[in-house]
């Protein structure tokens, strides 16, 4: 059907909408985001909008095959926490081990010099690259993993934060500077926020990523908030939990209407 409206009466009708629904489910828990989930459901944030329930975490589900890739063999054999899961400029310089789940480079051996020159080469005892499906939550799950380094799209941040994971945040369009800042202000994530994204001018430099790896990976205090954060994931869902509650007052509020 076509409609031709000005943007006005898109924002007017969307708003309508939301003021008519019985409630709002959103992915997140409170200990992720603790003012704005108060904020939003003691109506502090837009007067008229419906009750709020965050019933998160909500990880997506995966058909993928097993791990294509042997990774989690590969991780099996690394030291607990001293693996990066996606690599972006300086990891090399880290001195680190990481793994790098690439989504476009060509990473074979007879074609891989968009990672530089003699890169698979000089990482090869201490990374794993690869262009293989990966379970984003499997890995961050593992005891080898210290640090995910990330562009902080929502399922990205809340698979971290469910795993206890720190996170060094690259956001690059969308939403993701704003996730970037939910899990920085949370305490578990590093982000600089004047690092440039999509369409910006500037380049990050290998020496900043490097430094600020190192830094994240030696940060005792966010990894112990992390792991908080992901015990209080564990519980918000649990029987009894903040989401759990939610969840079940939303159903007892649609079976009452």
């Amino acid at each position: 059907m076509g409609f031709k409206a000005s943007p006005h009466t898109f924002k007017n009708s969307n708003f309508d909408l939301w003021t008519n629904a019985a409630g709002v489910l959103v992915n997140t828990f409170d200990a992720l985001e603790p003012e704005a989930v108060v904020a939003l459901q003691q109506g502090t944030v837009a007067s008229g909008f419906p009750p709020v329930f965050s019933v998160g975490p909500l990880l997506p589900a995966s058909n993928q095959p097993k791990d294509p890739a042997n990774y989690m063999e590969w991780l099996d054999a690394q030291p607990a926490r001293s693996v990066l899961r996606e690599l972006a400029a300086g990891l090399e310089a880290s001195g680190h081990r990481f793994l790098w789940v690439v989504k476009s480079t060509v990473v074979d051996r007879d074609d891989a010099t968009e990672l530089g020159e003699g890169f698979l080469e000089r990482v090869e005892k201490r990374g794993l690259v690869t262009m293989a499906w990966v379970e984003q939550e499997e890995v961050l799950k593992h005891e080898a993993v210290g640090l995910f380094v990330s562009h902080c799209g929502w399922n990205s941040v809340t698979a971290a934060a469910t795993s206890g994971v720190p996170v060094l945040a690259l956001p690059r369009f969308g939403d993701q500077r704003v996730n970037a800042g939910v899990v920085a202000r949370a305490g578990l994530a590093v982000w600089v926020g004047s690092w440039s994204w999509e369409g910006e001018e500037g380049v990050i430099s290998a020496e900043e990523i490097s430094e600020k790896v190192k830094a994240a990976m030696g940060d005792d205090a966010m990894r112990r908030k992390a792991a908080s954060v992901g015990g209080a994931a564990a519980t918000a869902i649990a029987d009894g939990g903040s989401s759990y509650l939610c969840l079940a007052e939303f159903v007892r509020q649609c079976e009452s209407n």
